[in-house]
């Protein structure tokens, strides 16, 4: 049977790659490195086969002329990014090869649990998947499959329903016939601004919906979480947190177990998360 090794939850923010190279970067950016390395090593630890890689389209895949809730892709290998995000963030390209079979296991076995997945042979995967594939694995060289969400459009899915789907993808993995060692990988945020008034003030943007976050993470509190976390509700704390569904997805593929590891990091700007489970004794802990 598959087993799940790690579960990992971290940022996806596409100016951190650029400004940790830079001479004059801020001070907090040794605690932001110090804390990736920790994730990579426990990935390293982990010693995945492939990757489950969850992240949120930020409408390049996605338009509204096409808005899937959730979408799976299927491919042999997946380039990335787009040119914008080279432009903008100086992201590399990179091409990372795919799971297709897994993919499809995914799919179909997610069909008898109640979520039914878009999911598409000509996927070009953003800095949601890439960037924390830069963190964590900068090799590129292991099978992914991954994951998009909506939550940035709305109408979105509610956020119990992103817990759901974050049961089924576990549950499916739990019950493959196969010995492939599996990891997940989540990207999303706490408090986040993007072009608005906040985007470059150097502090936390909602501090109190930060630590409320990181505690039901670590609580396992899925009524906490899922009661205070409509779109309207995230929007409040910045344009972006509703970035943080994707973190309720994990929840939802960790069985709302407390992770080994959480915390909503204060480095000077926006909380930067970091959240693991590891394989234990045969259970996520």
């Amino acid at each position: 049977m598959a087993q799940v090794q790690a579960i990992l939850g971290i940022t996806h923010n596409p100016f951190m790659p650029r400004l940790f190279k830079q001479a004059d970067r801020p001070p907090g950016c040794a605690k932001v490195i110090e804390r990736i390395e920790m994730m990579r090593e426990k990935l390293r630890q982990a010693r995945p086969d492939v990757l489950v890689t969850i992240g949120n389209d930020h409408l390049h895949q996605f338009f509204m002329d096409n808005m899937p809730a959730f979408m799976i892709g299927k491919m042999e290998a997946y380039d990335g990014t787009f040119y914008d995000e080279i432009r903008e963030f100086g992201l590399p390209t990179h091409r990372v090869p795919g799971d297709v079979e897994l993919s499809d296991k995914i799919i179909e076995g997610a069909f008898d649990r109640g979520v039914d997945f878009a999911y598409s042979n000509e996927l070009t995967i953003d800095h949601s998947i890439i960037v924390p594939l830069m963190f964590l694995r900068p090799e590129m060289d292991l099978p992914i499959v991954p994951i998009l969400t909506n939550c940035i459009a709305p109408p979105l899915p509610r956020p119990k329903r992103f817990y759901d789907v974050g049961r089924a993808i576990r549950a499916v993995i739990d019950s493959l016939q196969t010995d492939k060692r599996i990891a997940v990988i989540v990207s999303g945020h706490l408090s986040l601004e993007v072009g608005g008034p906040k985007q470059f003030e150097r502090k936390l943007t909602d501090p109190d919906f930060d630590a409320a976050a990181v505690g039901w993470i670590t609580r396992g509190d899925v009524e906490g979480a899922v009661s205070r976390c409509s779109f309207e509700q995230l929007g409040k704390s910045g344009n972006m947190t509703p970035g943080f569904l994707n973190f309720i997805m994990m929840m939802g593929a960790a069985g709302a177990a407390p992770p080994s590891y959480a915390e909503g990091l204060d480095a000077g700007f926006p909380a930067v998360p970091f959240f693991s489970w590891e394989c234990k004794e045969g259970a996520l802990r």
